[in-house]
């Protein structure tokens, strides 16, 4: 019953994320498209999710899954390789290597799937179900349950490699903030707002960070959490929380660079020498890589219900709750692009592949997008 209750509070304030109540979103206005975008491809996974399921690629392969339990693997078209029903519904989505298609299951189970014919490899139940997605590599699967606990497994026996009992306080729900995996690191951003940095093949901390102090009476307003996973790139680490801070941090040891007071459920993105961070309300700001300064805030999208930001091509990408596309530009925030890619809310960072991206919709269309060049 306990779980229960937890996963309907997720959903709860996953829904009232986004805009206030009765808050009506800005509306669209013409744009002169400096970019024009196009479906590649398109497909329906079916079900209907409430929290957004993330697709992955890797090389020529995308792997996706629906939220009523099919997990489906795609060639580059987004042609049907294989799906297979594991007859069970789905929280977060999926990770992918070279072997296999990982996925954490609504009754705690972790499902491998061989790449080659969808046919199981191994399940593994876990102590808790996981709300946010997987990430795996060649040797690995990183699982962050809701209970607060990180288990890395075995990517082709599913046997425990390590484990990691956050230093959490009871503050409800858990898990939700997707993390990161660079090189040998693995980055997560737990709820209590500490930011850890582990070494992958043994669990051992590298260093950790407060970069936000939960604020609030009751357990819901002292989560500090991120729909957005952290974001790694030449040495540095962005995180932005719900209620907290946008934080920059060196990647290596953790020692901050500079943070600012934010509301920031979304997420951030470190790109174009910047930190691009959609804020709760939907404005979109961009702050000085180097001295964390205003360069450019967008309310073009306010109250729109975005997506974490993704890189498309030389823009910004974000998805709105009407399925729509946007793209900005990193120099000042103007609209260059937009492109409808469906009727239902993007609530997971678009993933970049090949020259585009994949969106997928919490409807289940799963859409490939390119520019036209």
């Amino acid at each position: 019953m306990l779980r229960v209750l937890i996963a309907a509070a997720f959903v709860c304030l996953a829904g009232c994320s986004g805009a206030p109540d009765k808050t009506q979103p800005t509306p669209l206005k013409r744009i002169s498209e400096e970019i024009k975008l196009v479906k590649i491809d398109s497909v329906s996974l079916g079900g209907n999710d409430s929290t957004g399921l993330t697709p992955d690629a890797f090389k020529d392969a995308v792997a996706a899954s629906s939220s009523d339990g099919e997990v489906t693997l795609f060639d580059a078209k987004l042609n049907t390789r294989w799906t297979t029903d594991l007859d069970v519904n789905i929280l977060a989505g999926v990770a992918l290597n070279q072997e296999a298609v990982y996925v954490v299951t609504a009754d705690a189970n972790l499902v491998a799937l061989s790449i080659k014919d969808g046919s199981l490899l191994f399940s593994k139940l876990l102590p808790s179900i996981s709300t946010g997605p997987p990430v795996a590599d060649a040797n690995r699967v990183y699982v962050k349950t809701q209970i607060g606990q990180l288990l890395v497994l075995d990517a082709k026996s599913g046997e425990l490699a390590w484990i990691e009992e956050a230093r959490e306080s009871s503050i409800g729900i858990r898990g939700s903030a997707p993390m990161t995996l660079k090189d040998n690191t693995l980055f997560v951003l737990w709820e209590s707002g500490r930011l850890v940095a582990y070494l992958a093949d043994s669990g051992r901390t590298l260093w950790e960070r407060q970069v936000a102090v939960p604020r609030g009476r009751s357990p819901l307003d002292r989560i500090v959490d991120s729909k957005g996973a952290p974001s790694v790139r030449n040495n540095m680490v962005a995180v932005a929380t719900r209620n907290g801070q946008i934080s920059l941090l060196n990647a290596m040891n953790g020692r901050p660079i500079w943070s600012l007071n934010s509301d920031a459920f979304p997420g951030a993105l470190i790109a174009f020498n910047l930190v691009i961070v959609v804020e709760t309300d939907g404005v979109v700001s961009a702050y000085s890589l180097h001295s964390g300064n205003l360069v450019w805030s967008s309310e073009k999208l306010k109250f729109r219900e975005l997506s974490p930001p993704a890189i498309l091509g030389d823009s910004i990408a974000v998805v709105d709750f009407e399925g729509e596309l946007h793209l900005l530009s990193p120099k000042d925030g103007r609209m260059l692009g937009r492109l409808d890619v469906g009727s239902a809310q993007g609530k997971v960072a678009p993933v970049t592949f090949n020259t585009g991206v994949l969106v997928q919709l919490t409807d289940g269309r799963l859409v490939h997008v390119g520019v036209v060049r």
